[in-house]
């Protein structure tokens, strides 16, 4: 009997072997490509990239971000922000890593309720959740810290600012308002002065309250208008990647492209 060659037998084992390889990574781009596709129709098909997680390679962080991706759109921001957390932990490459952090904030500030802050209690968490995604966007330089200087990431940079403006506006409700107060205060003195002379505690009792319906009148702007600084955000996660829907995801380039959402479009 004519034993078969070792080489032969070496040379068949590398062939299976790259069959293998290339059996998984076609399903890989397949599976990605399909999210993609969907994902930009508004359909969301979770479960199907959830399976790449199992044997995640190479690119490891990009089923988290597209999972990420997912989550923000279905409004589950607490899954969105564990999504981003493990895709960071994955070591994205520089300009992906930017882009996680975007909307890692973002899903740490769409879970504050900026209507219903009616305690200190609530303005507290709501600072503090400010504060961690400002931190978020500063590591790793994708926003500076210090104002004037610029991060490498323009919309990290962006969102960092607004952020900012958010906590100076928690922090200092007073400062917002005064202007408005003020008005509010002169008005009411027009009107004590067009009196017959004479100020009852029926005059200062409309005029407290004048200023306490000017107080909260404030306070549902700035609340306003610091969710509407979020929402303008909400359409770019998501958005087309350079490299185009489901890129590549063998590595070879070593860019990172692959996910479901990449660079964000500017919004401002």
């Amino acid at each position: 009997m004519k034993k078969i060659p070792l080489r032969v037998i070496f040379v068949s084992i590398i062939a299976l072997a790259l069959l293998v390889v290339t059996v998984f990574m076609a399903r890989r781009l397949i599976v990605n490509h399909s999210f993609v596709s969907a994902f930009d129709k508004g359909d969301y098909q979770v479960e199907a990239e959830k399976s790449l997680l199992t044997m995640n390679f190479p690119e490891s962080y990009v089923p988290y971000y597209n999972l990420g991706n997912a989550a923000y759109k279905l409004a589950d921001y607490n899954s969105a922000i564990s999504y981003y957390t493990k895709a960071l932990e994955m070591h994205p490459s520089e300009s992906k890593d930017c882009d996680i952090r975007v909307n890692l904030a973002l899903s740490l500030c769409d879970t504050i309720d900026f209507y219903h802050l009616d305690s200190q209690d609530k303005i507290d968490t709501a600072l503090f959740i400010l504060y961690k995604a400002r931190d978020v966007l500063i590591e790793n330089g994708c926003a500076a810290e210090a104002e004037g200087e610029q991060g490498h990431d323009p919309e990290a940079q962006q969102l960092k600012e607004d952020i900012d403006k958010m906590i100076e506006k928690l922090k200092n409700p007073d400062q917002n308002s005064s202007g408005n107060q003020q008005n509010n205060n002169d008005q009411s003195q027009d009107s004590d002065g067009g009196s017959s002379g004479s100020s009852g505690p029926s005059d200062r009792e409309k005029k407290i309250q004048g200023e306490l319906e000017g107080k909260k009148k404030d306070a549902m702007e700035d609340r306003k208008d610091q969710q509407g600084s979020l929402e303008k955000y909400s359409d770019f996660i998501g958005g087309d990647q350079e490299g185009g829907p489901g890129g590549d995801l063998d590595g070879g380039d070593g860019d990172g492209e692959g996910g479901g959402s990449g660079k964000q479009v500017n919004p401002w």
